[in-house]
């Protein structure tokens, strides 16, 4: 357990129940809003540089700012002992990166894709809006309400300003960064398609496209590598899904699909009839 809260801190209008998960920069704790007498999840910044309070200070304005049924919204924000805070409600369906295909194939695709097709509507919209948000993964959405996928994270969402800006970009995590934005471009709506597409794949495959050795290795290969079949990989998804993911994937922003959402549908379509190895029972 992180020394920052523990079970049974109390501070404000919030009483600490769990802690929910850790990362580089923040924690996300379970907690029980009095106010709002229900449980919230109640993320924590840990590390103090300036990049990260940035980063946490731009998620408060971005997604204070947004209204849709697939993006968490945030309940409230505020600063404690010198550490950033907001609260967002608490999705018992968790982390989606809990679904990803097991190493033996099992996997929960009716899940998946609902999941999927919930963060692709959420993007969408975000982009209706202008903005981009630059770190989808699996990690970065949660199983809401029916499994639908919540887009959580938008610390380095940014104004999607068009190709001609010269506006610092943040990168997100690299084994799911669209190339034009490891080439320093600026992104655009295809970015978040790429990076989404790749979260398909971990999702169908157990892997990220590129899943190589070294950073290095990875960077090259989203610049310069045609992206994988995951027929390949995993034998029981048709090929038609290797041809979409591969347009979503395309090197050059302006060949993927018009919006997230409809590679999404084109991958349900195509895998309704498909018989992945189901999910072995816990022993």
């Amino acid at each position: 357990m992180s020394d920052v809260l523990r079970i049974g801190d109390r501070f404000g209008d919030y009483s600490v129940r769990a802690l929910l998960g850790v990362g580089g920069s923040a924690e996300v704790y379970l907690a029980e809003d009095a106010v709002r007498e229900e449980l919230v999840a109640l993320k924590v910044a840990v590390a103090g540089d300036d990049e990260v309070r940035r980063r946490f200070r731009n998620e408060i304005v971005i997604a204070g700012g947004l209204r849709h049924p697939n993006i968490a919204p945030i309940y409230g924000h505020g600063e404690w002992e010198a550490m950033l805070w907001l609260a967002y409600p608490y999705f018992p369906g968790g982390c989606a990166g809990e679904l990803v295909a097991r190493p033996s194939g099992g996997i929960e695709i009716a899940r998946v894709l609902r999941v999927l097709a919930g963060v692709a509507d959420a993007l969408d919209y975000l982009h209706g809006l202008e903005l981009v948000h630059l770190d989808v993964k699996p990690t970065n959405m949660l199983v809401g309400e029916g499994d639908s996928g919540v887009l959580t994270d938008f610390g380095i969402a940014r104004g999607w300003t068009g190709p001609r800006s010269r506006a610092p970009v943040g990168v997100g995590s690299l084994p799911y960064a669209a190339p034009e934005v490891l080439a320093g471009a600026a992104p655009t709506p295809a970015a978040d398609q790429y990076s989404l597409a790749c979260s398909a794949i971990e999702f169908l495959t157990g892997h990220p496209p590129f899943p190589l050795p070294s950073r290095r290795a990875v960077l090259t290969a989203h610049l310069r590598s045609a992206p994988p079949d995951v027929s390949w990989r995993r034998p029981w998804i048709p090929h038609a899904v290797d041809s979409i993911l591969a347009k979503s994937l395309a090197k050059r922003p302006e060949a993927r699909y018009a919006s997230c959402a409809e590679p999404i549908r084109l991958i349900t379509r195509a895998l309704r009839d498909a018989d992945p190895p189901r999910l072995r029972p816990n022993r």
